[in-house]
Parts: structure tokens; sequence; C-alpha cells
């Protein structure tokens, strides 16, 4: 019998994006978002992870053009791990559509797509099993943030969005989404007929979309279609919104060329395929998707809402970056903590991990705090509730509480800093004193 090559049932992308929302960490100097330490490995290792588990073998990791030497770098030669992966690199000013639609011609399956920020104890066959099952053209998960013990705030500021997210309570059709720019708004618009439709219906201002999904591959030939027209950035902002939207608007699905889309993929596939969508009642070809004159749409959206239990979050700002490294400090095994010796076990609190050749000088002690690898810390040092990152240094009678020290930099003797962050390469001359700064060198542009 000849050999014959198994086809895949999901292929994956990865987003790795800088992340404006982490600025200072993410600057030239220091390393792009995909790579930033959580509990000293690279963050995106965690979605290679969850990905390899998931059984997906064919993994496109999308990389901004300022991050991808580094990114590469770690793809090639670091990870160890078994998935196949390709590095597409495309423009720093692309969007996440707009990103999937330059690479449209490589994706011949079934995608999931998910952000390098999202971190999650969420074990894949939970989240997959209901896409099999339900056969949507999207499966998106969401979540509700924990309420963790904060942590520095800096100078960043994010603006705050509030996203009402409609479910059905049925069915878990998603069937409603909103952004609001007014986070203290109570006020929000939905249609009679949505309402008639769906009278039972939850409607939620705390969940947030985890930016991973699952989604019919014509839906990348939609994403590109409407890109030459117009200006469809965000995957969360526009693609998911008009699939959202289509499942109740006929004349938008006809005029933004979803119905189109649906049908050509129904002309596209084998007759075993066709015969499968006559059996499907989301995939039905349009104009058999009518029955006694009244419309149905070939769209059909579920949202999976994680359970609080299982742990979810994104690193998407500074804030959540340091929650996530608080929150799997926490879990990870210190027999694993390879600085964990004998030297340094008395100065380092258990709620504290510390990485490979990292020297700690004496009366000098570290408390909630990640510390990365081949780091210097001198005598009489106090670390509380920080990040530091690989090949730092940080001089005699410092403090430092609520930090983010970033990769090569210096903290020189008698400073003290207090929720600030500190760029990549970053002198802090001596003697320095600094609450809720960022400090970092000024790059020409």
């Amino acid at each position: 019998m000849p050999y014959r090559r198994r086809v895949p049932e999901f292929q994956a992308i990865i987003m790795a994006g800088y992340g404006n929302g982490l600025y200072p960490l993410t600057e030239e100097n220091n390393m792009p978002k995909a790579l930033l330490p959580v509990v000293n490995q690279p963050m995106i290792s965690y979605q290679l992870a969850w990905l390899e588990s998931s059984g997906v073998t064919d993994v496109i990791v999308v990389s901004l053009n300022s991050g991808s030497k580094k990114l590469g770098h770690y793809l090639d030669r670091v990870y160890e791990g078994q998935l196949h992966i390709t590095l597409e690199v495309v423009d720093d000013n692309t969007g996440t559509a707009d990103a999937l639609a330059s690479i449209k011609d490589k994706i011949n399956t079934d995608f999931i797509v998910i952000s390098c920020d999202l971190l999650t104890a969420l074990i894949p066959h939970q989240f997959l099993d209901m896409h099999r099952s339900e056969d949507p053209t999207v499966t998106a998960l969401f979540f509700e943030p924990n309420k963790g013990e904060g942590g520095p705030t800096g100078s960043t500021k994010v603006k705050e969005v509030t996203q009402y997210v409609g479910i059905d309570a049925v069915n878990s059709q998603l069937i409603y989404l909103n952004n609001s720019d007014d986070m203290h708004s109570d006020e929000f618009s939905l249609r009679i007929s949505l309402l008639e439709k769906h009278p039972v219906m939850n409607i939620s201002r705390l969940l947030q979309d985890a930016h991973l999904y699952v989604f019919k591959r014509w839906v990348i030939d939609l994403i590109a279609e409407v890109s030459n027209k117009r200006t469809m950035a965000s995957i969360k902002e526009h693609v998911l919104p008009l699939l959202v939207k289509s499942q109740h608007q006929r004349v938008l699905a006809d005029r933004e060329g979803v119905t189109r889309a649906v049908e050509a993929a129904a002309a596209a596939n084998s007759s075993t395929q066709k015969l499968a969508l006559e059996l499907s009642t989301t995939q039905l070809p349009v104009s058999q998707n009518n029955v006694d004159g009244e419309w149905k749409s070939p769209v059909n959206c579920k949202a999976f809402v994680i359970p609080k239990e299982i742990y979810c979050g994104r690193a998407n700002t500074i804030p959540n970056y340091f929650e996530i490294n608080r929150y799997y400090t926490k879990i990870t095994d210190k027999a694993r903590n390879p600085g964990a010796t004998s030297q340094v076990q008395t100065q380092v609190g258990a709620d504290s991990l510390i990485g490979d050749d990292t020297k700690i000088g004496e009366r000098s002690s570290v408390k909630k705090s990640t510390i990365g690898s081949h780091i210097t810390i001198g005598k009489n040092v106090k670390i509380v509730n920080s990040i530091v990152m690989d090949h730092a240094i940080i001089e005699d009678n410092v403090k430092v509480e609520g930090c983010i020290i970033c990769s090569g930099s210096k903290v020189c003797e008698k400073s003290m800093l207090k929720d600030c962050e500190v760029g990549g390469g970053f002198r802090v001359e001596k003697e320095t004193t600094a609450r809720n700064e960022q400090l970092v060198d000024f790059q020409e542009q």
C-alpha cells in the first residue's frame, strides 16, 4: 500500500508581536514580547507547549520585523520541542488580521490562532472538542481575569476598554460583541430582533477575549478579500465582530463577502466533503440554507468560557505580566529551581525563583521575586516583589521593590527603586532614588 501523508486537523498560528502595553520591556535593548521571561522561560514556550499537547504539529509563528532576529534564533537554536515551526515576518505596523491575510496561501486547514501573551492551564482538548463537536465558523475563548495581589504599575498608562460579550445561555453561541471606550459605562444597545431570537442571553463586561480562536479555513480567504477593500487590521476588533454580526444580518453578510466566501469554500470541496456539508447545520451553502423563506446564516460563532478554577491570563500589560510571573512562581516545582543551591537557599524566600549562575552577596535577601540567570547581586541588597532578568547587576546596598529590571541593566550602589521599570542595558547611577518611573536610554528614531 502506498504511503499516504496524514493531513493535519489544524494548523496553528502564534501571533508574536511586540505589545505596546509592555514598553519598555519590549524596547530594542531588551527583547521582543514573545521572549520575555515567565519564571525564567520565554513566554512563547508556554504556547508552544500548549499546542504540542493538543496534537498540533504544524505551527506558523508570525513576528514583527523588529523582533524577528532574536525570536528566530530562539526557534532555530534553543527550542527543543517536536513542533514543525515556520517563522513569518511582517512589518511592524501590521495588525493581526492583516498578518493572517499575508500568510493565506500557507494555511490549508482549519486553523488555531493564539497570542504569544496567553498563558493558561486549560487542557487543549477541553477547548478543541467544543469546536469538533459543534463545527462552528469560529470558537473563541473568553475568561474572567483573576483578582491578583497587584504588581508594579510604573508610569505606564494603558487605556482600558470594556467589551460587552453576549452569549446564548442555551447553546453557548457568541451572539453579541460591543467595545466601549468608557470602562465605567453601563449602557449598550441591542437589536430587538436579536432578543427575539435569543431570549435567554448572558451579557458580561467582565469577560475578556483570550485571543485564542479556532477558525474555519474559509475565514482567512474572507479576511484577505475584505483587507483588499478596506482596513481590517485586528482579529478582535474587526474579524470576530464581523462574523458575530453576520449570524443575524443578511445584508452585512452579503455586502462584506461572508456569503460568497462560504459558497466558494463549499464549491471547492470534494464530493465527500460536499456530502458532509449537506449534513451540517452550520456550513450549508446559503442557497440551500433557507427553510420556509426564512434566511439562516451560514455563520455560527461559539464562545468557550473558561471555568474560574482554571487559570488563564494575558501578559499584555506591565501589571498583567507581573501577576502572571507571580502566579507561575507560586506553582513552579522548587525542586526544579536550578539556582536554589544550598549557598543561596537561606537568602531566597520560598515564594521566589532564581536562575543558573546567579550570585547573591552577604546579608542580601530575595522575597516574592523571580531572578534570572547570570545575575550578580551585591551585599546587603533587598529585592521584594520584583522581576530581574538575565545578566543584570545589582550592586551593594540597593533596595528594589515592585520593579522589573531588564536584561543587561545595572543598578549601582545605594540606589532605591520602587515600582519602576529599568530598560535593557540601562545604568542606574549611584544613589538614585526613583518611584513609578521608566528608566531607559532614549533611542534615536
